[in-house]
């Protein structure tokens, strides 16, 4: 096998979410440990050395070619099973919306009470879950796809909805750093079409701001941003439509 195998790559992953050292792998195939190390350098691994190892971490062959084929396509995406897998773990989570973010590992470090062991398991996971390509040094990739959004009938946006949202708008917007802006009214459905337009590239546009500052040196505070559009009349005015 070549050395930049994805097989080889994503065996590189599977010895690491089980944390099978290198030395445990040499003992199972009867190799010193350079002779592994060797192996994994030069990617040069025979079919039947590639199933052993799969034994060892408990991993059948297919199912290392299917990680491996899933990794080479970006995720847009993830599983409700995923979703779920994020937000029942609040540490989790926390890691997920700093990945999301580009936080550097030792950022996440400096910044929370975290543990580098702990951030690592964390990382691990995300690989798993292929938000990430997990890289030496706890460095890593985004494997998202540039238009990554969560399920809209899924568990984490029933969690934003249910927490973050709620938090975020029961403040006033009354600070000199705040902005809010309010408006409605009765439109046909070319305007809404129009409106929907308009979101969208305005999302565009403050996600490319955000972009383009996270190589700008300088002091730097949490902020969120909401655009959102939907048929809507507030029930107190509803009520007293005429019926039929």
């Amino acid at each position: 096998m070549p050395t930049a195998s994805p097989l080889v790559a994503e065996l590189k992953r599977a010895l690491k979410e089980r944390e099978l050292t290198y030395a445990q792998v040499a003992r199972a195939l009867g190799l010193s440990e350079a002779s592994v190390k060797r192996l994994f350098a030069s990617g040069r691994f025979s079919l039947e050395r590639v199933e052993q190892i799969c034994a060892l971490a408990k991993l059948e062959l297919s199912e290392l070619a299917e990680r491996a084929r899933r990794r080479a396509s970006p995720t847009a995406k993830l599983s409700l099973e995923q979703e779920r897998e994020v937000v029942a773990d609040p540490k989790l989570f926390l890691i997920t919306w700093l990945v999301l973010n580009r936080t550097p590992f030792e950022q996440v470090v400096r910044d929370y009470g975290l543990t580098p062991r702990e951030v690592g398991r964390y990382l691990i996971r995300l690989d798993r879950l292929r938000v990430i390509d997990l890289l030496p040094a706890n460095r890593f990739k985004l494997l998202v796809d540039r238009h990554f959004t969560w399920r809209t009938d899924g568990p984490v946006q029933a969690y934003l909805f249910e927490r973050l949202l709620r938090e975020f708008f029961s403040a006033r917007f009354e600070n000199a750093p705040d902005e809010f802006f309010f408006h409605g009214g009765s439109i046909s459905e070319g305007a809404h079409v129009q409106l929907k337009r308009a979101l969208r590239n305005a999302a565009n546009d403050c996600v490319d701001i955000i972009e383009r500052d996270r190589g700008v040196p300088a002091k730097r505070s949490g902020a969120a941003f909401v655009i959102a559009l939907r048929p809507w009349t507030y029930s107190g005015f509803s009520r007293f439509l005429r019926a039929g």
